[in-house]
């Protein structure tokens, strides 16, 4: 089966892959390389992938080519260190597989939609918090979550998250003025 570095190798390379796709990719080399393939492991390597940002998952509209597919793809993420199979040319050619074009503009507006809920979510947590310690721990953590998210999002996708900075200095200010008051 093929490692996290190899997914995000594979991603990188093909730009956009479905999970069938990358089952199909995974079996091609398994057989080349005379070693297991197993679908649920992967399924499980995928979804730890896209938790630690190494693939993101995307949709159609934001694949060339792909605009009436209901599929979901994946792309590599922003803490992505690609490392591609040897034999990854190879299974391009057997499977017919081509390269697909990312429209990173809808992406990064997909995700400041979703970074913007997330800050006022947790902007909804500090109006509502009774300024306990443990709620205030809570609220620290989500900070701290979306903190590394951003500066994850604002390196893989430069100048498209610079309002989200402002924001985010405003609800640690809150979150401070929380924990001086109680």
């Amino acid at each position: 089966m093929i490692s996290a570095a190899e997914l995000t190798g594979i991603t990188y390379v093909l730009g956009a892959i479905t999970f069938e796709e990358i089952c199909a990719v995974d079996k091609e080399i398994s057989e080349l390389r005379d070693s297991n393939h197993e679908a649920d492991a992967l399924y499980e390597l995928c979804m730890k992938a896209a938790k630690e940002h190494l693939i993101e998952s995307v949709s159609a509209e934001e694949i060339s080519g792909t605009k009436d597919d209901e599929n979901i793809y994946f792309i590599t993420g922003p803490n992505a260190f690609p490392q591609i199979p040897a034999e990854l040319s190879q299974v391009i050619d057997i499977l017919k597989l081509s390269v697909r074009i990312v429209d990173m503009d809808i992406i990064a507006m997909k995700l400041l939609q979703n970074f913007d809920k997330r800050m006022h979510d947790l902007e909804m947590g500090i109006s509502s918090t009774r300024n306990e310690s443990k709620e205030i721990k809570t609220l620290e953590s989500h900070y701290s979550d979306l903190l590394n998210l951003y500066y994850d999002y604002d390196s893989w996708l430069p100048g498209r998250f610079t309002a989200v900075a402002d924001h985010l200095m405003e609800l640690s200010k809150k979150i401070e003025h929380l924990k001086q008051s109680n």
